[in-house]
C-alpha cells in the first residue's frame, strides 16, 4: 500500500509525505507473533501496509476479540495520544507488514499537521460508537447490580448518592452541612459506600460518585425526582459556592449545564490558590468551545497562561485559531500579545523556528503600530503569509538573534554611541602619523566608530554602513562618487546575479532531491550514511552561495537520518550525522567560488588586476580541501565510532519511496538545475571564451526571469538587500582607502612592526589564522573579513603572498565555533534541528577539529602554491 493512499496522511503535500516516509522504520511479522501486549507502555504507533493485526482484552481470565484492522488502519495511538499503558493485546492475524513512528516523530505530527489532528480525533469518536454498542449489552446488568448495592445503605446516603449524581463533584463540607453528616465516619460505618465515592485526587475536601456508575445513579435519581428538585439542588449548590467565593467549583457547575458565559466569569473572578486548581481549571477550559473563549481576551489570556504548564499545544491552537478569526487584528495591543502567546507555546513544545515567527510577527506588528514608518494596517495582513514569508529565514534569524555576545542594557548603548562619536572627533584632531593626510586620519576615525558599533550591534550592520559613507561625504572626506563606487561594481551586480539563483535553488526544492539521491548511493550504516553528507555536501556546495541556506538544507536531512536509523537525540550517532553535515555543507563554502557570497565580497576588496576564475579558484583550494576533508572525517569517525552499532539501517525502498513521492522533475526544477549547472560550466571555461563572470550570471539571471521561474515577488522578498547595500559599502570602503593613502600608510606601518612573520610563508599564515580566530571573538561575519583582508592585504603583499592566498586563509579562519555566538553558520545548524541533533558541548570537539584542520590545511598546501607562483 502506497502511504499517500493512507487516510490520515492524505492531506499531506508529497514533500511533506517523503519526509515523513523517512521518519518511519518498517517491521514485519509472522502470523501468531505478538506485536505489543496489554498493559505495556507504548512508545509507537502502527500503521499496517500488508496484511491484518487482531485486537484481543484479558478480562476475568478470558480472552477477547475486539477487532481486526487492515491495510492503512492505524494501531497504538491511544498509548501515545493519553500517556497511559497499552489498551489491548496486538497480534499479527497473517503476515504482515508495519510502519512503525515513534513518540517523538508522533508529537512533531500532531502539532505541525492539525489535518492528523482532526483525522484522531474522528477515530477516536468511531470507537467510541463502537464501544458505547456493547456496553449497551451490560447496562441492565449494571443497574440490576446497581439496585442491590443501594438497597444496603440508609435512606440518608441513598439520597446523597442520588444528589451526588447531579455533579460532576462537590465539596465534602457542603455535602455533609446539607445532609447533617460526617462522610468519613459515615464510610467507615457502610463500607459499601466506597464502592460508590471517589475523593478528587490532590484536593481532598471533594468527592464524587465513580465514573463507572455516575451515569446509573444519575437514571434512578431522574425516575425518583422530577426537573424542578434537581434544579433546585444545582441552584443551591451555586448559591453556596459564589457566597463562599468556590469558583472553580462554581465553573464547573456552569460547564455542565453548557453556561460557558458564565464558566469564564467564574474565571475571571477566581485566584488559583494550588497547581491542583490550575490543572483542574486548564482541563475546565479546555472543554469550552473556542468561539467562546475567542470572545474575551482576558479569559484568553489567562488559559493561555494556564496552558504553558499544562498543555502547551492547547495554547499555541488557541492562538493560531484567534490569529485565524482576525478578531483582534484591529487593537494592536492584543494583536502583539497573540503572536508573543504563541512564541512562548512554540517555545515550550521546542518548536523554536515557530517561535521565532512569532517574535518576528510581534516585532514587525509593533513597528507597524508604533514605529516611525506610519501605520499602513501591517497587523492586517494574512497570517499564513507572513508565516511563509518568514519561514525561509527562520533559523538564520534565530542564530543571529544568538551570536550576540551580550545583550547591552540602555546605559551600555548609549555609551558605545557615545565611544563611536568620541572617536570620530578624535582622529579629526589628532595630528596626522604614518604619512596619513587629515582626511585620512578622519576616515580611520569614522572606520573604528563603525567597528564599535558593529561589536555591540544595536544597530543593524547595513545602517552603520551607509551612516559611514554619509560621513565620507558630509566630511569631506571622499568625493560622493568615490564613497558610493562600491554600487557601480561589477561585483555588486554579480552579487545579485548570484543571490537570484540561490532563491530559485531554494524554492524549487531540487535540493532536497540531490541530497536523497546522494545518501541513496552509500551503504546504510552510519559510517556510509556519513559519507553520503559528505558527498552530498560537496556536490551542493557550488550551487547554492549561502552556507546558512545549505547548512538549513543538510542538517535537517542528517536530523531525519538520524531518526531513520533509531539514534535518539544528541546521541552520538545524530551527533556525528549532524556535525558531519554542517561542516560540509557549510564550512566548505571558502573552496569554491561560488561557495558563498562572502567569498566574492572578499576577493573584491584586493581590487587585483589580476582576477581568479571559477576553475583556478578550485585548482588552488583543491590540496587544502582535500587535508581539511580528510582530518574532518577522521575526527568524526574517531568521536563516533560507537554509532556504527546502530538500531536498524537506512533503508534503500523508503528513500525510492521518497523520491517517488517527489515525482518526476518540474519544469522550476529543471530550468533552475540547468541555469546553475550552465553558469559553473561556462565560469569553468572562462579562460577559452573571455567573457567575465559578472556577465555569465547575468545571462542565467535573465533567462530565470523570461521563462518566470524567478517572479518579481521571488526577486524582492528572496534577495537579501540589506546585506546587498552592506556591500556596496564594503566595496567603496576599499576604494576610498586606496584613493586617501591608507593603504599605503598600512604597508608602511606593519612591515616595519612586524618584520619576523614576513620572512616565512608558513609563520605569516599561521598569524593570519590565529588573528583571525581572536578577532571573531569580537566582530563577527562579514565585518570581520572586511577589517582583516583590508588591513593584512598591504603586509600580504610585501611578504610575497598572492591576494587570493590571503582572502582563501581569511575566509576559513572566520568562521570558527569555540564560542557558540562566534558564528552564525554554527548557530543556524544548530536551531535548524530544533537544536537536538548535537549539543553545544559535541559542537565545541568538532570546533576544535576544524580549527586545527584550517591549519594543517594551510601548512600543507604552502608547497604546492610555491608551485603555482602564488608565492614569492
Amino acid at each position: 500500500m502506497k502511504i499517500a493512499e493512507i487516510a490520515m496522511f492524505q492531506e499531506l503535500s508529497n514533500r511533506e509525505l517523503a519526509k515523513l516516509l523517512g521518519k518511519m522504520e518498517r517491521q514485519t511479522l509472522q502470523p501468531g507473533d505478538v506485536l505489543f501486549a496489554q498493559g505495556e507502555f507504548g512508545d509507537s504507533m502502527y500503521i499496517i501496509d500488508e496484511g491484518s493485526v487482531e485486537l484481543f482484552v484479558q478480562a476475568d481470565g478470558a480472552k477477547q476479540s475486539l477487532a481486526v484492522l487492515g491495510e492503512g488502519d492505524t494501531l497504538g495511538e491511544m498509548a501515545l495520544l493519553t500517556g497511559e499503558a497499552r489498551s489491548a493485546t496486538a497480534v499479527a492475524a497473517a503476515a504482515v507488514v508495519l510502519l512503525k513512528l515513534d513518540r517523538d516523530a508522533f508529537d512533531a505530527l500532531i502539532t505541525e499537521q492539525p489535518a492528523i489532528s482532526a483525522y484522531f480525533i474522528r477515530l477516536i469518536s468511531r470507537r467510541l460508537i463502537d464501544t458505547n454498542e456493547r456496553l449497551r449489552d451490560s447496562k441492565e446488568q449494571t443497574s440490576q447490580w446497581l439496585q442491590r448495592e443501594l438497597a444496603q445503605l440508609p435512606d440518608k446516603l441513598v439520597q446523597l448518592l442520588l444528589w451526588l449524581s447531579q455533579f460532576s463533584a462537590a465539596t465534602v463540607p457542603f455535602a455533609e452541612r446539607r445532609f447533617g453528616l460526617a462522610l468519613c465516619k459515615e464510610t467507615e460505618i457502610h463500607p459499601a459506600l466506597r464502592k460508590f465515592l471517589a475523593v478528587e485526587p490532590g484536593e481532598p475536601d471533594r468527592c464524587c460518585l465513580k465514573p463507572d456508575v455516575r451515569a446509573a445513579v444519575a437514571e434512578l435519581a431522574g425516575a425518583a425526582y422530577d426537573y424542578k428538585t434537581r434544579r433546585q439542588w444545582i441552584d443551591e449548590a451555586e448559591a453556596f459556592y459564589a457566597q463562599h467565593e468556590q469558583w472553580l467549583e462554581l465553573g464547573a457547575l456552569y460547564r455542565d449545564e453548557g453556561k460557558w458565559e458564565s464558566v469564564l466569569h467564574a474565571f475571571a473572578r477566581s485566584e488559583t490558590q494550588s497547581e491542583w486548581q490550575a490543572g483542574e481549571w486548564f482541563v475546565l477550559l479546555g472543554q469550552c468551545p473556542e468561539h467562546a473563549l475567542l470572545g474575551s481576551f482576558p479569559a484568553m489570556e489567562r488559559y493561555v497562561r494556564l496552558s504553558l504548564a499544562h498543555g502547551p499545544e492547547q495554547g499555541l491552537r488557541l492562538v493560531e485559531a484567534a490569529l485565524r478569526e482576525g478578531t483582534w487584528s484591529s487593537r494592536p495591543d492584543e494583536l502583539i500579545a497573540l503572536y508573543e502567546w504563541g512564541a512562548a507555546c512554540s517555545r515550550s513544545l521546542r518548536l523554536h523556528h515557530r517561535a521565532l515567527e512569532y517574535l518576528q510577527l510581534a516585532e514587525s506588528s509593533a513597528n507597524a503600530a508604533y514605529g516611525r514608518a506610519p501605520a499602513r494596517h501591517d497587523e492586517e495582513r494574512d497570517f499564513q503569509l507572513a508565516q511563509r514569508q518568514l519561514s525561509s529565514h527562520k533559523s538564520v534569524l534565530f542564530a543571529e538573534r544568538a551570536s550576540r555576545m551580550f545583550k547591552p542594557s540602555q546605559w551600555a548603548e548609549w555609551l558605545a554611541l557615545a565611544a563611536a562619536a568620541g572617536m570620530i572627533v578624535l582622529f579629526a584632531l589628532l595630528p596626522p602619523f604614518a604619512g596619513l593626510t587629515d582626511k585620512g586620519m578622519l576616515f580611520i576615525g569614522i572606520a573604528v566608530a563603525a567597528v564599535l558599533l558593529w561589536i555591540v550591534n544595536i544597530v543593524p550592520d547595513y545602517i552603520v554602513a551607509l551612516g559611514m559613507a554619509m560621513l565620507w561625504v558630509l566630511g569631506g572626506v571622499v568625493e560622493p562618487e568615490t564613497a558610493l563606487s562600491g554600487f557601480a561594481s561589477p561585483t555588486w551586480l554579480y552579487m545579485i546575479f548570484i543571490m537570484s539563483l540561490s532563491v530559485v535553488i531554494a524554492k524549487s526544492g531540487i535540493l532536497y532531491r540531490l541530497s536523497l539521491h546522494a545518501l541513496k548511493r552509500f551503504p546504510a550504516h552510519f559510517r556510509g550514511q556519513l559519507w553520503g553528507l559528505v558527498a552530498g555536501g560537496i556536490a551542493l556546495n557550488p550551487l547554492i552561495p549561502s552556507s546558512s541556506a545549505k547548512v538549513s538544507l543538510g542538517v535537517p536531512i542528517a536530523r531525519t537520518l538520524s531518526e531513520s536509523m533509531g539514534f535518539k537525540d544528541r546521541s552520538k550517532g545524530a551527533a556525528g550525522l549532524g556535525l558531519a553535515a554542517m561542516v560540509f555543507y557549510g564550512f566548505t563554502a571558502p573552496f569554491v567560488l561560488t561557495g558563498s557570497y562572502t567569498n566574492v565580497m572578499a576577493f573584491s576588496l584586493a581590487n587585483t588586476a589580476e582576477p581568479v576564475t571559477w576553475l583556478e579558484w578550485a585548482l588552488y583550494a583543491l590540496p587544502a580541501f582535500v587535508v581539511f576533508a580528510a582530518v574532518m572525517l577522521l575526527v568524526l569517525s574517531w568521536l563516533f565510532q560507537g554509532s556504527s552499532e546502530s538500531v536498524k539501517q537506512v533503508s534503500a525502498s523508503v528513500l525510492d519511496e521518497q523520491l517517488r513521492l517527489l515525482g518526476p522533475l518540474s519544469r522550476e526544477e529543471r530550468i533552475s538545475a540547468g541555469v546553475v549547472v550552465g553558469c559553473i560550466v561556462m565560469m569553468m571555461l572562462q579562460p577559452l571564451h573571455g567573457i567575465d563572470s559578472t556577465w555569465v550570471m547575468l545571462l542565467g539571471f535573465a533567462v530565470l526571469v523570461i521563462t518566470g521561474v524567478l517572479d518579481r515577488q521571488s526577486l524582492l522578498g528572496g534577495i537579501d538587500w540589506t546585506f546587498l547595500l552592506f556591500l556596496g559599502v564594503a566595496f567603496s570602503f576599499a576604494n576610498a582607502a586606496g584613493e586617501l593613502g591608507i593603504v599605503d600608510a598600512m604597508t608602511g606601518y606593519l612591515g616595519g612592526h612586524m618584520s619576523l612573520f614576513l620572512g616565512s610563508p608558513a609563520l605569516f599564515l599561521t598569524a593570519v589564522i590565529a588573528l583571525c580566530f581572536a578577532v571573531t571573538l569580537v566582530v563577527r561575519d562579514d565585518a570581520a573579513v572586511i577589517l582583516l583582508v583590508t588591513a593584512l592585504l598591504p603586509l600580504a603583499a610585501k611578504a610575497g603572498i598572492h591576494p587570493w592566498i590571503l582572502v582563501f586563509v581569511v575566509l576559513l579562519s572566520t568562521d570558527p565555533f569555540f564560542f557558540s555566538y562566534q558564528s552564525p553558520t554554527y548557530l543556524t545548524a544548530y536551531f535548524s534541528s530544533d537544536e537536538r541533533a548535537f549539543s553545544h558541548r559535541q559542537g565545541q570537539q568538532i570546533a576544535l577539529a576544524y580549527a586545527a584542520a584550517v591549519v594543517l590545511a594551510v601548512i600543507a598546501s604552502i608547497p604546492y602554491w610555491q608551485w603555482l607562483g602564488l608565492l614569492g
